[in-house]
């Protein structure tokens, strides 16, 4: 037996060999519905995860940044199973979770539009009804490599290459995807139930101006569409107050290409409303002597 520390300071014995899933399962059905993922002796880990020896076990959620982190890590791969199915000669790079979403960078030969993201979305949520689990499996530094570049994905097999001599290898498969990444995941795919991909961006590979250019589709995810919307709704806010936005509609600048984007050109009211902040500067500074 294997005693397991919870959160809450309680301690339970368990069979060596069971899994995070099945503590969870033990502790209440509803925790096991919500839990995503678990922070074993302070580091986050699959569901599947099997327990053989004491720890510290804390179950997380979607309330959790850990939880939030291995779910939209998931949405990343759900993005770069669709990418593949639709366009196979697609070659993955990285797809990590960031903060309020994730993204994935993809070598493509023709840069991805907003209907090819809305293609992608719809091809997101055929992946999700199909509920594929996340298996998680271990190879060997050669047979990694090689099985990357059976798989034609150059990035992959520069990754292995460059990960240390005693580096454990880990790819996760769902469906007929795999991916080589470290983790951790939630339990499956039907579990991403509302997502959006928000934009597409270049992105040098490894973030060297000197590699090639690579697509990079940004999107966010959550549990309920409920808070998918809620989340649009507050980007779409926080836009229409964008200082940039209102300056433009205001008229008091604009910026020409030629001169650069960030630089910005005043126009008349632009330049009534900083004469009039200079004057008020002025005045104060003669004030206070």
């Amino acid at each position: 037996m294997i005693n397991v520390t919870l959160k809450d300071g309680s301690i339970k014995q368990y069979p060596e060999g069971i899994t995070v899933k099945e503590v969870a399962e033990s502790i209440s059905a509803g925790l096991a519905r919500v839990a995503l993922a678990a922070e074993i002796d302070g580091e986050v880990k699959d569901l599947a995860t099997v327990l053989d020896r004491d720890c510290t076990l804390n179950l997380l959620t979607f309330d959790s940044d850990g939880g939030k982190h291995a779910f939209r890590h998931t949405a990343s791969h759900v993005l770069a199973h669709a990418v593949k199915r639709l366009y196979p000669g697609a070659k993955l790079a990285i797809g990590p979770a960031i903060e309020n979403g994730f993204y994935y960078d993809f070598d493509v030969d023709t840069p991805f539009t907003r209907e090819d993201l809305d293609r992608i979305e719809k091809e997101m949520e055929n992946i999700v009804k199909e509920d594929h689990q996340l298996e998680r499996f271990t190879l060997p530094r050669d047979e990694a490599i090689r099985f990357m570049e059976e798989r034609n994905e150059p990035y992959k097999v520069e990754l292995i290459r460059d990960l240390p001599e005693d580096a454990v290898i880990s790819f996760y498969r769902q469906g007929d995807f795999v991916d080589l990444c470290a983790g951790p995941h939630i339990p499956s795919t039907g579990r991403v139930k509302a997502f959006r991909l928000t934009h597409v961006a270049g992105a040098y590979w490894r973030g060297d101006e000197k590699n090639k250019m690579l697509q990079r589709i940004y999107g966010t995810a959550f549990p309920k569409k409920s808070e998918l919307d809620e989340y649009l709704a507050a980007l779409e806010e926080a836009r229409k107050r964008d200082h940039n936005k209102l300056g433009r509609e205001l008229g008091y600048f604009t910026t020409v290409d030629y001169i650069g984007q960030g630089l910005p050109i005043l126009m008349p009211k632009g330049a009534k409303v900083i004469q009039i902040l200079q004057r008020f500067v002025e005045d104060e500074e003669e004030r206070r002597g």
